[in-house]
């Protein structure tokens, strides 16, 4: 527990309902910003995927709740090994930020730090080099977010819709 009276731990499966509440939230976020991309859309979140991540060894879900166990956050990190899918790269250990999302109403009070901190942690704890994630360019917010944390931009994916200059 958290003096903050914020609790930390891994997710379970009765967690899949406020999970699913809080990835329809990101949804939202992403198609106000890449309407272009994104598609309106219930149910971001398939039970049985949600399932599979909690029973995979190389994923971890972790939730936050408040006292009254009410759920405010999640974080879904994928653990890659980059020799397996590419052998021009040297063998690393990835956590890999799939997914991050904290209640609309809770945003701002810190609760997404903690969730960070907890990756990083996680990625000391399995001996892992680095926490990656992607993030939109559209999402200002959340790059200031992780930059504070100490993240850096390690590539760009650049797009061309056909219009030329």
């Amino acid at each position: 527990m958290f003096d903050n009276g914020y609790k930390i731990r891994s997710a379970m499966v009765k967690d899949f309902e406020d999970i699913s509440v809080l990835k329809e939230q990101v949804q939202q976020l992403h198609l106000e910003g890449r309407p272009d991309l994104y598609t309106p859309a219930s149910g971001s979140l398939d039970k049985h995927t949600y399932e599979m991540w909690l029973a995979s060894e190389d994923m971890e879900v972790f939730v936050i709740e408040d006292k009254e166990q009410q759920l405010l956050a999640y974080m879904i990190l994928d653990i890659k090994k980059s020799g397996d899918t590419n052998p021009i790269l040297r063998d690393r250990t990835i956590v890999f930020i799939r997914s991050i999302g904290v209640s609309e109403v809770c945003r701002g009070k810190g609760i997404g730090k903690i969730l960070m901190h907890k990756a990083f942690d996680y990625c000391r704890e399995i001996q892992a080099e680095s926490v990656e994630l992607n993030v939109l360019e559209f999402n200002k917010s959340a790059i200031r977010f992780y930059e504070s944390l100490g993240f850096k931009t390690k590539s760009r994916q650049l797009e061309w819709t056909g219009e030329e200059k």
